[in-house]
């Protein structure tokens, strides 16, 4: 007759709840990382998004592009207006940088300053978006 001692059971069992919940525990902070940054990503996403339609559409107070062209005068104003103002003006809760680049993707020179409009925390080949 073989003996089976209650001991060695529990014993096991502990083992593997523990390992169970640990598992349970691993996917649960797992899917919430990883879904934070997928909304991070699509929020910032949604954002540029936003800022290119107002800039770049004719009717928007903010648009520096029209039928292709960019109006530097306009560009211009949007530099002389405070950061915040222009956050507000674009409705945007993010830290965001406007500048040019040509089609092959290298930054436009406009008034002798690769300088763009937005966050003066942001930077654009080595100098900042914009003059604090």
């Amino acid at each position: 007759m073989i003996h089976i001692s209650s001991k060695a059971q529990s014993w096991s069992i502990d083992i593997i709840l523990g390992v169970l919940i640990f598992t349970a525990a691993f996917f649960v902070l797992y899917s919430v990382l990883y879904s934070s940054s997928n909304t991070s990503a699509g929020s910032l996403n949604e954002q540029a998004s936003l800022i290119i339609k107002q800039t770049a559409g004719g009717n928007s107070a903010v648009a520096v592009v029209n039928d292709n062209e960019v109006n530097i005068s306009k560009f211009n104003e949007l530099k002389n207006l405070s950061y915040e103002e222009l956050k507000r003006m674009l409705r945007v809760e993010g830290d965001f940088c406007i500048y040019l680049e040509d089609e092959k993707g290298n930054l436009v020179l406009i008034n002798n300053s690769y300088r763009g409009v937005g966050s003066p925390n942001l930077n654009l080949s080595g100098a900042p978006c914009s003059q604090k």
